[in-house]
């Protein structure tokens, strides 16, 4: 069961997908149109057309400017539609276990199925540590959540230790908790490729490159490195940022692309949104330094996939990614919200693209061919469902 469109939650269903030992059927408000799959399509996904009821009330929602109460009705409404489809699904597919993508919604759902049901849970960080997205009486309800899927799951998967301890301070045993960071990263896929072809393949001619591929707006804090530009700029006149990623939307786009015109900057900057997944190692050895300032974090692969295409990053300083970067020993950790301090290690990177860059590289390659090549991290997930759904050899 997944959310939304995710290309995390894409790569983890994909993995069992691929695999014959596997039949797997998947449920989310996308549709994600595994051709080796079920694809189960919740209300979202369907793209229905809506009823006269439908439209009545969309209008008296607008007439009551969006009164929470009818918000949250609707929300109801469209989860009890939801289960039943669930419920259905789970009949006819009967399935072994049930992978919860992260408890955002639908996933949390499956807790109202039988008990007898073992489901396992991948806790982002998010889910467990800082709650994305959620204030007030939501941040309340999602906690809620957390605690009771805690209790109720068979075993669940983290990717880092702060989310780790998370896990039991809700308090459930240590046995059930598995740092798994899965899927990995691919280290055929993902490797130093020649930076001068790279550019050309992606129509580049700037001299330097930042990429930046977390998205815009919030707590991705792509204001800042807008703003640590300018300082960047004056030094290097032939610099480009190159962002990726559909984050955001088009009202941080705009947004952004108007504060770059007012600094007088935008000719360094290139948007190229959501790139597919396939070509984003051509991006990465393309750059020069690779910068993701989050103020709040799981493990971002960015990093990890940066790190083994021997570019050098540039990252939040938050504890999360104090897991993986020392700072000034295989990278630079830099307060997410300051733009002086970022430009000023970006600049560090560029001017020292010799014996203490290649220092970092060498480093970051060996981290993740030991912690986070997909090969051997894929088989530890899949061996964690085999004992969880009681099908081991």
């Amino acid at each position: 069961m997944a959310w939304g469109f995710s290309i995390h939650a894409f790569r983890r269903i994909q993995l069992f997908v691929d695999d014959p030992e596997f039949e797997v059927a998947v449920v989310s408000t996308h549709d994600y149109n595994f051709t080796n799959a079920r694809n189960i399509l919740l209300t979202d996904a369907k793209g229905e057309k809506l009823s006269i009821w439908r439209k009545l009330f969309d209008k008296v929602k607008t007439v009551l400017n969006n009164n929470p109460l009818l918000l949250l009705l609707e929300d109801i409404g469209k989860g009890i539609k939801d289960f039943r489809i669930i419920k259905s699904a789970v009949t006819e597919f009967n399935p072994d276990i049930i992978f919860l993508q992260t408890l955002l919604y639908p996933c949390y759902l499956a807790y109202f199925l039988h008990s007898s049901l073992p489901i396992v849970i991948t806790f982002w960080n998010g889910d467990v540590v800082w709650w994305a997205k959620w204030n007030g009486v939501e941040r309340w309800f999602k906690k809620q959540i957390v605690t009771y899927g805690i209790r109720r799951a068979r075993s669940m998967t983290v990717n880092s230790h702060v989310a780790f301890n998370a896990c039991l301070s809700y308090g459930t045993q240590a046995d059930k908790i598995h740092l798994i960071r899965y899927p990995g990263i691919d280290l055929e896929r993902f490797k130093p490729l020649a930076k001068d072809e790279a550019r050309k393949k992606l129509g580049i001619t700037s001299k330097k490159v930042v990429l930046c591929p977390r998205g815009l707006g919030g707590f991705l804090n792509s204001d800042v490195i807008v703003e640590s530009a300018v300082n960047v700029v004056k030094k290097y006149p032939d610099i480009l940022f190159l962002f990726i990623s559909g984050v955001g939307g088009d009202v941080e786009l705009e947004k952004h692309q108007q504060r770059t015109h007012n600094l007088n900057i935008e000719k360094h900057f290139r948007w190229d949104g959501q790139v597919p997944w396939d070509i984003i190692p051509i991006y990465y050895n393309a750059s020069d330094v690779m910068v993701s300032v989050s103020s709040n974090d799981s493990l971002p692969n960015c990093m990890l996939e940066a790190m083994a295409c021997g570019i050098p990053v540039v990252m939040g300083d938050i504890p999360q990614i104090r897991e993986w970067v020392n700072d000034d020993v295989n990278g630079f950790l830099v307060p997410p919200r300051d733009q002086l301090a970022l430009s000023d290690r970006i600049l560090k990177v560029l001017d020292n693209a010799d014996e203490h860059m290649k220092s970092f590289v060498e480093k970051n390659l060996e981290l993740v061919k030991h912690e986070v090549d997909s090969k051997r991290n894929v088989k530890q997930v899949k061996e964690l469902v085999r004992v969880i759904a009681g099908k081991t050899v």
